[in-house]
């Protein structure tokens, strides 16, 4: 695996939509060193020889969900935080994939770039055993 030589972690961030992409890498690149994917396939290729601190997926994408990817990544990856945006509030898959730890948070949009931070430092928690999961609307 490939580690990272600047000292921040990596995150990957994974959605269909360049404009939601570019929001999240402008929030996130002081604290982390970000990678960019378009589709789940992609971000499979990627994780598989690479490794990365946090993974953040939109949930509704294209040929593969944001929950697709996070389920196919199963238990690969133990310590890598995971969190689910989406402009769906009633998606009783993410409680499923909340309790089986597929997911550490989930993002309802629109995102600020607050909640999105606070979503992040939040997941690092549930990964931790610190906090239950929940959503960044208290779901």
């Amino acid at each position: 695996m490939v580690r990272p030589t600047d000292g921040k972690p990596r995150i990957l961030v994974v959605d269909d939509e360049p404009d939601m992409l570019d929001f999240i890498e402008r929030v996130t690149r002081r604290r982390f060193e970000v990678t960019r994917c378009a589709n789940g396939e992609d971000a499979l290729a990627l994780l598989a020889d690479r490794e990365f601190e946090v993974l953040i997926t939109d949930h509704k994408m294209p040929r593969m969900t944001g929950l697709e990817l996070l389920e196919r990544l199963g238990d690969r990856h133990p310590r890598m935080v995971r969190v689910l945006l989406s402009g769906y509030t009633d998606v009783p898959e993410v409680s499923r994939a909340g309790a089986s730890g597929h997911v550490h948070h989930y993002v309802v949009k629109p995102v600020d770039s607050r909640s999105l931070l606070a979503g992040i430092d939040h997941a690092y928690k549930v990964r931790d055993g610190d906090t239950p999961f929940a959503s960044s609307d208290g779901r």
